[in-house]
């Protein structure tokens, strides 16, 4: 079989593991650069917008090229990258995995989550301000230690223990 030698890697490749990188693109890298390079993507940076040679990788070529493993990942994201759009969308505050769409808003700011039943804010987007209408927490967070609190209440949760 002959091997050819791979541009990235400098390794002597078989030349059936040399592949398109999309097929609108006519050069040809080792297999194994390649996953590296989406597995880079995806996992380093979460960019599903994968460009090789300024052509935007498209979800067949993803699905010919990744491993299984690679492309369930690319899958997933692409399914949240989507989810986000959604104007109504909003992921639950307990960081359990779920979201769901709340047509109400800002009408019934209360958002319970379907998977794991905890009440998240629509409007801000963290845990239920309990005690505090959405008007009542904009004036608290507008002060320098309420914005501090509205951070944390945005970007962290309670200790379990």
């Amino acid at each position: 079989m002959s091997e050819v030698e791979c541009a990235i890697c400098c390794d002597d490749v078989p030349v059936t593991n040399f592949m398109s990188t999309t097929t609108k693109c006519n050069h040809k890298v080792c297999r194994t650069c390649l996953n590296k390079h989406i597995d880079y993507q995806l996992n380093g940076k979460g960019n599903v917008e994968i460009n090789d040679c300024k052509v935007l990788m498209e979800y067949e070529d993803m699905k010919r090229i990744t491993s299984e493993d690679l492309f369930k990942r690319y899958d997933h994201l692409c399914l949240r990258q989507a989810i986000r759009k959604l104007e109504d969308f909003r992921w639950c505050s307990d960081a359990c995995g779920s979201g769901q769409e709340h047509f109400e808003q800002d009408n019934a700011p209360i958002m319970v989550c379907a998977a794991c039943g905890k009440m998240t804010c629509y409007k801000h987007s963290i845990p239920w301000h309990e005690g505090r209408t959405c008007a009542e927490y904009d004036i608290e967070i507008e002060a320098p230690e309420g914005a501090t609190l509205h951070a944390i209440e945005r970007e962290t949760k309670p200790c379990p223990k």
